[in-house]
């Protein structure tokens, strides 16, 4: 994991068999820090379950990997979506309920960040090939 700690305090699992989806009035993330979103291939989170033994798992069971089991593309009038746009589509729905979660974290005091000037040196005045010579 790319953070002091390593874990997850939010696990959210994509399926179209999800326990709720993101229309739902009820829906909602609880608060979090690290969340990590679960995209399954064409055949879902499901078969990836299935066939990774080392889980000890049966595909049916996969909901409870997750703290939550969400359908982020409810009525999606295909059998299957893609997985690179099954991404798009879950993180633009998602975007939404994530803002909330920054914007309840951001509402604690911040301390003041420093400006660190740069200085940026160039080898030569001379100009470049990659140059216009119309100025």
């Amino acid at each position: 994991c790319p953070f002091p700690g390593g874990k997850y305090d939010l696990k959210i699992g994509t399926s179209e068999r999800g326990d709720i989806t993101v229309e739902d009035s009820k829906f909602s993330l609880p608060q979090y820090k690290h969340c990590l979103v679960v995209f399954g291939g064409v055949a879902g989170i499901e078969e990836c379950v299935d066939a990774d033994e080392s889980l000890g798992l049966h595909g049916d069971d996969s909901r409870s990997l997750f703290d939550l089991w969400v359908n982020t593309c409810p009525f999606q009038g295909s059998r299957t979506i893609r997985t690179e746009e099954a991404v798009m589509i879950s993180l633009a729905r998602l975007r939404p309920f994530v803002a909330n979660n920054v914007e309840s974290k951001d509402a604690a005091p911040k301390q003041k960040q420093q400006k660190i000037p740069v200085e940026v040196e160039f080898s030569d005045d001379a100009s470049s090939e990659e140059s216009s010579s119309e100025e």
